[in-house]
């Protein structure tokens, strides 16, 4: 037993010798790649936030003291699909964001909100749904965000760039000094990258704003960095 250990012991320290000593005579190069693009987003999401209402609050001459006959949320919410349905917008493409309020007037009920989360893909369509939305059940609306249908595709063409990018540089800087890039030795991620605005901040939506020409979205910038080891001929 005492022989077969020792034979075990000399067998990696013989191992672990070569491989050291193989490691110092490795000549290599260690570059970062980065790579970067911008898309024009193809899909918003547009928050909605609709909130229930007294009738009497848009009635001439009348006090809050008169307030007495609330509109519910179940009226405003439909009112509010069918205005989606009107300007091209499917039910399914409505998602509820949150639902509940965070305070009750003194002395009066307390009235219920509901934020909706709408899925948008022909921003030509924001204009002509505002233009049909009943404002007295709005209580606020706003950009949630952009993205693009392809976004997964497009992060991983940015990855491979990137790590062409390093290969490149790694070319070019040693066959300044007359050398030869070998093959890659090691990629390692930097970061796992970054887009934006894929959350967009948030952005309040005026009455007459203008989102028919995609120009003037944000575009969406795609960015990426490795780190690659090439060995040196």
């Amino acid at each position: 037993m005492a022989l077969r250990n020792l034979a075990l012991f000399l067998t990696l320290f013989l191992s672990l010798t070569l491989f050291s000593q193989e490691s110092e005579r490795l000549r290599y190069i260690e570059i970062r790649g980065r790579a970067e693009t911008e898309v024009e987003p193809d899909e918003m999401v547009l928050n909605i936030g609709i909130q229930e209402y007294w009738e009497e609050e848009f009635e001439k001459r009348k006090e809050p003291k008169d307030y007495r006959t609330k509109v519910p949320l179940a009226k405003i919410e439909d009112s509010v699909i069918k205005s989606l349905y009107k300007a091209g917008i499917s039910k399914e493409d409505v998602k509820v964001g949150s639902i509940g309020n965070y305070w009750r007037e003194q002395g009066k009920d307390f009235l219920f909100s509901k934020q909706l989360e709408v899925s948008i893909k022909d921003f030509s369509k924001v204009n002509k749904l505002i233009s049909l939305l009943d404002s007295r059940g709005i209580r606020n609306m706003s950009i949630g965000g952009f993205n693009h249908s392809e976004i997964e595709t497009i992060k991983k063409q940015v990855k491979a760039d990137a790590l062409k990018n390093a290969r490149e540089k790694a070319e070019w800087m040693l066959a300044s000094i007359g050398e030869e890039l070998g093959e890659v030795l090691v990629i390692s991620e930097i970061d796992e990258g970054y887009v934006r605005p894929f959350k967009a901040e948030s952005r309040m939506l005026a009455a007459d704003a203008a989102y028919e020409n995609i120009e003037q979205v944000q575009k969406i910038t795609v960015s990426y960095q490795i780190n690659a080891k090439f060995r040196i001929k």
